[in-house]
């Protein structure tokens, strides 16, 4: 997968300032975690790369694609960002495994079953 890259990224819901100008660079095959007190903007973070919102300052570039540019008006759905987001507790499955949940995302892009796992085991290498 091509590198992920935040660039001065700002996202506000009404004088609420959730994302402040946040610049992130991942890497094919790096690991990361968001690590910060409730309400800090991780999930806000994450929903911007999803496409779920729309960031009000910055852009998401994947490799060379704009994702998402505030400047340009530019913004991919998030059904064509080829990613999946597994959201907190309340939202994902219940009945499924984290395992399924995690999964869910694959299979609604159709990937097969052998794909699926070698995309799963690719990220448990350390």
């Amino acid at each position: 997968m091509p590198d992920l890259v935040i660039d001065n990224l700002t996202k506000y819901y009404d004088q609420f300032k959730a994302v402040d100008n946040i610049n992130l660079k991942v890497s094919d095959g790096e690991l990361i975690t968001l690590l910060g007190p409730s309400g800090c903007g991780k999930t806000t973070t994450l929903r911007l790369i999803a496409g779920l919102e729309k960031p009000d300052k910055g852009k998401i570039l994947l490799g060379d694609e704009i994702l998402s540019c505030s400047e340009t008006g530019k913004h991919k759905a998030p059904e064509k960002r080829g990613m999946g987001m597994v959201f907190q507790s309340y939202a994902v499955w219940p009945h499924m495994t984290v395992a399924k949940n995690v999964a869910y995302p694959l299979k609604n892009q159709k990937i097969s079953k052998i794909e699926k796992k070698i995309e799963w085991t690719r990220h448990l290498q350390w």
